[in-house]
This record gives C-alpha cells, structure tokens and sequence, in this order.
C-alpha cells in the first residue's frame, strides 16, 4: 500500500490518496472542506492510477503531491516525537498534549514540515522546544 497526501491552498485540509503496490487506487480520505467540483476533479483524476495523477499535478503550482514513506503509514506521537528528538530539553507531556488536539490533518503537516524546518535553522541556531513547535505552528508560515 502506497499513501499519498494532496494538499492545496485552494482548500482547506488534505486529501489522503491510497494505492495499492501496482499503483491502482484504493480509496481516499478527505480531512477539510472541498467544493463539490473539487470532489469531482478528485474522483476523475485519482480513480485510475498513481501515474495519472502525478501527471495531472506535475505542472501544478497550486497543489502538492507528497509520497509518505511506507513506514510512516499513520503518524503517530511517537513518530513524532523520536523523529524531532529533543527529549531532554521538551516536555512531551505537554507536546502530547497539544498532540492530540490537533486534529489529523495537522499532525499530517507538522510531522512532514519537520525536514523543511531542520534544514532552515540557522547555523547556530538550536531548535525550538517541541510544544513551542506546535504551539507555534510553523508549518503553516
């Protein structure tokens, strides 16, 4: 099983895409608020295959397609927690529970933005405490 997040600032909240291992759909999961032509665009263009998708969108510039790794099929707390890795500084008492008041489309997008914001941190610069992360909600800037 392949699982796939569309996301857009055309809507709001994301679109899980799954695919079986030959690239054939499966199903989705929408988390957020559509048009009934967008749900339609989605039933058209994802229903066949991975291919056709990925070469609908690949001239997009207001839709992103991300491949989950298979590993990472649901995020988890955990997943999240080992992946940010600060346990000695961030209390993951507090960072649980914000966790888990955010709704799945959230945790979605910071667990995926993690990357994107070690790698922009400064040189010198030491990360942000793991509840200050998500209360912040940096990956919506």
């Amino acid at each position: 099983m392949k699982t796939y997040l569309l996301t857009s600032p055309l809507f709001e909240g994301v679109v899980t895409l799954h695919y079986n291992d030959e690239g054939l759909y499966v199903g989705m999961s929408i988390e957020g608020s559509l048009t009934e032509q967008q749900r339609e665009w989605l039933l058209r263009y994802t229903s066949a295959n991975i291919d056709a998708i990925k070469t609908v969108l690949g001239g997009s510039k207001t839709a992103t397609l991300t491949a989950l790794p298979p590993q990472v099929q649901q995020i988890t707390f955990e997943l999240f927690w080992d992946k940010y890795d600060d346990k000695v500084n961030s209390s993951k008492k507090k960072a649980l529970a914000k966790w888990e008041k955010m709704s799945k489309t959230e945790q979605q997008r910071a667990y995926l933005y993690l990357p994107k914001y070690f790698g922009n941190l400064p040189n010198g610069t030491r990360k942000k405490y793991v509840e200050t992360y998500l209360n912040a909600e940096l990956w919506n800037n």
